[in-house]
């Protein structure tokens, strides 16, 4: 679609241009209160930009995998990761193409902060799938984005991401858990858990607590 090439552009000369006001260099707070009283396992983020949880995530232990098709994000987060002296494992490709970026060896825990609510639908539907076959059973998907856009965001190809739009695209796999909303007008933002059908393994099991605390930190 050519709204989506141009919302590429955009995300393209953002990061070119320095640093996008979106990049905090922190982990979101909802991963961290997660991780706390996991034990490390396989780690996906999406559209990880310059790295920030994925680097915070292997220096727990966690073995990472960062994808981003804007390269010179990749390339921040790669010189963020040798600071950091950890080695997540970056790529450069397309979230919607998951298939042709994996080995097929699944994650027990996926983050998209921001990616999701800018994908068109075929995208979406797209992302979807792939996202589906590299979620381990019980593997927990935490999903951040803006509900309402502006108009310039619209232009872009970048809709916004709604609960009713979470709760049908993902149905066919994924269990949602938990949808906080914050903020009113074009600044509301969500945050979606959900949950990967199909078998909860011991490492998941032990989420429990951890769970409550991410929505407590979403909500806060």
């Amino acid at each position: 679609m050519i709204r989506e090439r141009v919302g590429r552009l955009f995300y393209r000369l953002t990061y070119a241009q320095g640093k996008p006001r979106w990049d905090t260099g922190n982990p979101p707070e909802g991963l961290l209160a997660l991780v706390q009283d996991l034990a490390p396992g396989r780690f996906l983020d999406l559209g990880c930009g310059t790295g920030a949880a994925s680097v915070h995530l292997a220096s727990l232990g966690w073995e990472v995998v960062g994808v981003d098709y804007v390269a010179s994000a990749i390339e921040r987060a790669r010189k963020r990761a040798e600071a950091a002296a950890v080695t997540p494992d970056f790529r450069v490709g397309d979230v919607t193409r998951l298939g042709s970026l994996l080995d097929g060896r699944p994650f027990d825990l996926i983050l998209d902060v921001g990616c999701y609510h800018g994908l068109s639908g075929p995208g979406r539907d797209r992302y979807a799938v792939g996202l589906a076959q590299a979620a381990a059973p019980g593997a927990t998907f935490l999903l951040f984005g803006f509900v309402a856009v502006s108009p310039t965001w619209r232009l872009i190809g970048a809709p916004g991401v709604g609960t009713a739009d979470v709760e049908t695209r993902f149905a066919p796999w994924f269990t949602v858990e938990e949808t906080s909303i914050s903020g009113t007008g074009r600044g509301r933002t969500s945050w979606h858990r959900l949950r990967r059908r199909g078998g909860v393994s011991p490492r998941q099991r032990s989420s429990g607590a951890a769970a409550q605390a991410t929505g407590a930190t979403a909500r806060a």
